[in-house]
């Protein structure tokens, strides 16, 4: 089984999705560790003790990883006006390319301003066979 380890910045927006209250859409792109371009898209639903997130991160537009919350997403009280911060433990629940069969976990860190600017930080381990 190998290891892979590296981290990702992206910036992007949410916006509520139409018509269904409580659910974000999140687009993000940026650039990992080793210079790779870096896209990111979730669906967010707030729940009473935080939030559920599932999405895709397609590294260099070759390889991508699914994954869903842990439990539930945190979001801590405001440190700045206008700005949110928050936290998400995801499970990797497919992976293709040179993640096929990919297990383990992504953490989350991220912004989310009143203008739905986000900005989000990935740590990521995952083991594939």
């Amino acid at each position: 089984m190998a290891e892979i380890l590296f981290a990702t910045e992206s910036k992007g927006k949410g916006a509520p999705v139409e018509g269904r209250e409580g659910v974000f859409h999140v687009g993000c792109s940026g650039t990992g560790s080793q210079g790779e371009s870096v896209t990111f898209e979730s669906k967010v639903v707030m729940t009473d003790d935080g939030f559920k997130e599932d999405g895709t991160i397609t590294y260099a537009g070759r390889r991508s990883l699914k994954f869903t919350t842990v439990r539930s997403g945190h979001m801590a009280p405001r440190a700045v006006s206008g700005l949110n911060h928050g936290a998400a433990l995801w499970t990797i629940t497919q992976g293709d390319g040179e993640f096929s069969g990919a297990t383990r976990l992504i953490t989350s860190n991220f912004t989310f301003s009143d203008q739905g600017d986000v900005v989000d930080n990935q740590y990521v381990r995952i083991y594939t066979p």
